[in-house]
């Protein structure tokens, strides 16, 4: 094909696209029709669907009454991400480049945390001119939750807490007429309630402090701590009452035979009807409301199973403590960009009321009946709205097993007057650290205060730089782009120069020369006619390295260098980041070490691949059929294939470990056990 041919098939293929992108494709709104879109985690199906199409009705009757009023048509933002808590990197760049979703839903411990640097906006003012949300209608740890420095960046949508869920046939069989409600009281009954076989596995677990939704903030919370300073400016995770939790927890622990024991056996627990509380295997565990909704009333009518307040220190408990779980659960909140915030606002109202519970619950109701699951509502963080969903729909409802109705009970019990999550602005990663700092602690890595300690000062630090931000100069990024042309061209001149300077023509000439090649048939010009082509087919490949390859290169060089938060402007910090890295940061050169380990199993794979190979290929009865063997795996599904490894490596029930135990070997825990995990993913 001509060099014409080709640049015209390539002008008319980006001219398609462009066309067909959908910037052009979407059609503008109509006249009087204003678009939300909404960020939910997922896209607008469902009980969610029913409640968006009654608001988008609703608007349309407002304004056959009132041509002034707007018709809100509701869209699925951008909701392609892990989990905008943990990872809201999409929601993010949305914020910095202007394009965010009017509505997002978001968790509510970590809107402070953003909204601390800009991210969403302050709904005080719309609370102020509108009487429909009013603080006293919610929980008062779901609405302190959204508020930070005067400011209230959220309404409370979902809340749940945590209750102790207890077998009462298990604890009859021991000897026990009550859960316990003291520590005390659970330590000695976790271990009395712990089984064994014969060959001193553990089959059966009384009580394990991290097992269900029971972390180390609700250990600290119940022996009276606080993770952040009144002021706000200093973590204190390490103070002595969390020390002393977990400490607690790691003598638990220990005294069912170490974490490590503890882990192995819940690597095989399943979830659904397999589930381990359900087939007894967990005595008792601290789990949130969910498993109600979702486990228990599905799957438990035949457990003789009993909710109760969790357990706190004795002496606490003397002083009428009434501490013992924490509340959590998500909001929604408008981005400080957003491009419609009056409409926003709206459809939060209505997200809110009680006429959208009254549709989504009345929709999930259905949708579960007709699958034949019994129907729980999930917890309201309104308490008109949560009192009379679980009226209608769970206690004066006669089909409800009453054990569901007072279970629920307890948990909307324990509502009120329960902490939450500290509102502060390293929220996520002092969640991280903490339960870094456990690991650490459980497995005997570090004492509990040396966890603890460690944990602190990294997230001190990063506290530090959000409430006093660092003051060096501000990167310009005219600059980058100037220092990206140069450093391109210089390439281009570099290799070019290098491809046809004399000495390098004739150093390659005698090269051809030696090998009985053609000197004069070395041309040095990279714009010769018969390369034209071949310039044309590269150029796509060389356009996408220098725009989307080099550059974020060239960018995560220069950032490295600076503090950076997307929302806020680039600020040079120097050696800062390198210095803390190379002399605080533990993980760093565990995570060096973890790479340089696992290079090891190229060349082991290599070498065994090979082997087999030549195996294969030898001249012996029934090759055919060996064959057939090794070639098996290929055609098994990668899920499959990594399950069925997990339950070889499983260390009570696993094929492998069974296998050792047969010829009197002790196997180790394997994927559970940092010291044999390398070494099983390098097997498999």
């Amino acid at each position: 094909m001509s060099t014409w041919k080709v640049a015209l098939l390539s002008a008319l293929i980006l001219t398609a696209l462009w066309l067909l992108s959908p910037s052009r494709s979407e059609q503008a709104p109509e006249p009087g029709v204003v678009e939300i879109s909404y960020m939910g985690g997922g896209p607008i199906s469902g009980e969610l669907g029913d409640a968006v199409r009654e608001f988008e009705e609703l608007s349309r009757q407002a304004h056959a009454k009132d041509p002034s009023k707007p018709i809100y048509r509701v869209v699925s933002g951008q909701s392609a991400s892990r989990g905008q808590t943990e990872d809201p990197t999409r929601f993010l760049v949305g914020l910095a480049g202007g394009m965010p979703p009017d509505v997002i839903r978001f968790d509510r411990y970590a809107v402070t945390e953003w909204a601390a640097r800009g991210a969403f906006a302050d709904l005080t003012e719309f609370l102020k001119t509108d009487n429909e949300l009013r603080a006293e209608d919610f929980y008062d740890s779901c609405w302190n939750e959204v508020v930070f420095k005067g400011g209230v960046f959220g309404i409370p949508e979902k809340v749940d807490n945590r209750a102790l869920f207890f077998n009462k046939d298990l604890l009859a069989r021991a000897g026990y007429s009550a859960p316990p409600a003291t520590w005390e009281e659970l330590e000695t009954m976790a271990v009395k309630l712990t089984e064994r076989d014969d060959q001193g596995r553990i089959r059966r677990i009384g009580f394990a402090p991290n097992f269900g939704n029971s972390w180390l903030y609700l250990y600290g919370w119940m022996n009276g701590a606080e993770y952040v300073s009144a002021d706000g400016r200093a973590c204190t995770l390490n103070e002595p009452r969390v020390v002393g939790a977990l400490t607690w927890m790691t003598k638990v622990y220990d005294s069912l035979g170490g974490a490590s024991a503890v882990k192995a056996f819940e690597s095989s627990f399943q979830g659904g009807d397999l589930d381990p509380f359900l087939q007894g295997k967990i005595v008792m565990k601290i789990d949130g409301f969910w498993q109600i909704t979702d486990t228990i009333a599905q799957f438990g009518k035949n457990v003789n199973y009993g909710i109760a307040r969790p357990p706190i220190p004795a002496r606490l408990r003397e002083q009428g403590s009434k501490v013992c779980t924490w509340v959590s659960g998500w909001c929604h909140a408008i981005p400080s960009t957003a491009k419609h915030k009056e409409a926003a606002w709206e459809f939060i109202k209505f997200l809110s009321s009680k006429r959208c519970a009254e549709i989504m619950n009345e929709s999930r109701r259905l949708t579960m009946e007709s699958q034949g699951r019994v129907f729980v509502p999930t917890q309201n963080a309104n308490k008109k709205i949560n009192e009379w969903l679980f009226e209608k729909y769970v206690y004066n409802n006669p089909r409800m097993d009453p054990k569901v109705g007072k279970a629920v009970r307890v948990f909307n019990d324990l509502l009120e007057g329960q902490p939450y999550r500290p509102v502060t602005p390293v929220g996520q990663l002092m969640w991280n650290q903490h339960i870094s700092a456990t690991d650490n602690a459980l497995f005997h890595k570090l004492t509990p205060k040396e966890a603890l300690d460690r944990a602190t000062e990294i997230v001190q630090r990063d506290l530090d730089k959000a409430l006093s931000p660092p003051t060096g100069s501000v990167v310009k990024w005219s600059y980058f782009f100037v220092l990206y042309v140069v450093i391109l061209v210089g390439i281009a001149v570099g290799v070019y120069y290098w491809d046809t300077s004399e000495k390098f023509r004739g150093l390659f000439g005698a090269k051809l020369a030696k090998k009985g090649g053609d000197v004069e048939g070395v041309q040095s010009s990279y714009f010769r006619s018969q390369w034209k082509g071949g310039w044309i087919c590269a150029l796509p490949w060389i356009i996408g390295f220098v725009v989307f390859t080099g550059g974020p290169i060239l960018f995560s060089i220069v950032i490295s260098f600076c503090q950076f938060d997307i929302l806020n402007p680039a600020r040079f910090t120097g050696w800062e980041n390198y210095r803390w890295m190379f002399t605080k940061d533990a993980l760093f050169w565990k995570s060096m070490w973890n790479t340089l380990y696992m290079v090891i199993g190229i060349p082991l794979g290599m070498a065994a691949s090979l082997g087999i190979a030549l195996l294969l290929n030898l001249k012996i009865r029934g090759i055919a059929v060996w064959r057939t063997f090794f070639y098996l795996p290929s055609i098994v599904p990668a899920v499959a294939s990594s399950i069925l490894w997990i339950w070889i490596f499983n260390p009570n029930a696993g094929l492998l470990n069974n296998a050792l135990t047969s010829i009197g070997i002790h196997g180790p825990n394997w994927l559970q056990d940092e010291t044999t995990s390398k070494p099983a993913l390098i097997l498999s």
